[in-house]
């Protein structure tokens, strides 16, 4: 080993410790590029995770990662949790920041555990997932603003992505911070049909991956598994965002993608809504047959679940990857206000 590759370690905690220095974070070790922080906010301390790569870019981008309900931080990247687990693989490879979020306990008020939920649109339904108050549209504000003072973000190129509550979560973001969001994608989520938020005013560029075969989160509307309120369906939730972003219907092109796996009992079509000047692109993932899962070929979730409560977990493209193409070409700054 040579001097400059024994001073690596050395250089990669010291640049950690100037860079968390005043704040709520702690290294979590050389070998490791995760970091757990705490935030107050609404009297209340707030839990995150951090993933830094070891190569940022410059001004790197950040992507909030929201969990979905009844789950955490952390377990979204346990050993079977699917897809999500490629979110920092993609961070290492492109540079990004990776800030995962911890929702709150609906039946404890608990910030820091593991059956957390986050407070969407859905108006509260007693004793149900959907009854979350806290300020969680806030808390994700302030991260914002921390991680813009410690790590010099790039403010223009601020995404958000979360499947299920997070992906409904994802909505409420992109309609009360669309001055802070370059753009979201939206995993098996749709609007609620009680909805308390505000109607957006400002376009924001929207990936949207739903499954025709979803009992959790219905494809046709209606009741959430589990108590989680009623939504709309997938049609209504995409001809919202086709408004809001004043798409140009005329131009819509529509993609079968291949049936790379021949036997996940699912298809794919893409269509993608260009924006009308003064809007923001829509794109839209169809998952024929597809239940309450994220798609990837590698990221699989356990095939008892699947049969017992999710369905079919699609295998022919990585969403993921799919999820981060789309946001990393969408900039605030170059978009209508």
């Amino acid at each position: 080993m040579n001097r400059e590759q024994a001073m690596k370690p050395v250089v990669r905690v010291l640049v950690c410790m100037l860079l968390l220095s005043g704040s709520a974070l702690t290294c979590a070790g050389e070998a490791s590029a995760w970091h757990n922080g705490t935030l107050a906010h609404d009297g209340q301390q707030r839990y995150f995770r951090l993933y830094l790569p070891a190569k940022q870019q410059e001004r790197p981008p950040l992507v909030i990662l929201l969990h979905g309900g009844t789950q955490s931080m952390n377990k979204i990247f346990r050993r079977h949790a699917g897809a999500t687990r490629e979110w920092p693989v993609l961070a290492e490879e492109a540079g990004f920041l990776l800030l995962v979020p911890n929702g709150v306990n609906v039946r404890t008020g608990d910030a820091k555990g593991n059956h957390q939920n986050w407070n969407d649109c859905r108006a509260a339904v007693a004793g149900s997932g959907a009854g979350s108050s806290a300020d969680d549209v806030g808390f994700i504000r302030a991260l914002i603003d921390r991680m813009a003072t410690r790590f010099h973000i790039d403010r223009n190129r601020v995404y958000v992505t979360g499947a299920s509550n997070g992906g409904m979560m994802s909505y409420r973001l992109a309609i009360e911070l669309g001055d802070e969001i370059a753009a979201a994608a939206v995993f098996i989520a749709n609007l609620p049909v009680d909805n308390e938020c505000r109607q957006a005013t400002r376009p924001v560029p929207m990936m949207i991956v739903n499954g025709t075969g979803d009992s959790v989160m219905p494809w046709n509307g209606g009741a959430v598994k589990g108590g989680g309120g009623r939504v709309q369906s997938a049609q209504e939730t995409l001809e919202y965002w086709l408004r809001v972003n004043r798409v140009d219907r005329s131009g819509a092109q529509t993609t079968r993608l291949a049936d790379v796996s021949g036997n996940d009992k699912s298809r794919v079509t893409r269509t993608r809504y260009p924006a009308a000047p003064g809007g923001a692109d829509v794109l839209f993932y169809t998952v024929e047959g597809g239940g309450h899962t994220m798609p990837h070929a590698r990221h699989l979730v356990p095939g008892l679940l699947r049969m017992t409560l999710l369905g079919h977990q699609n295998r022919d493209f990585d969403s993921v990857r799919a999820a981060w193409e789309f946001l990393r070409s969408q900039h605030l700054d170059q978009q209508a206000h």
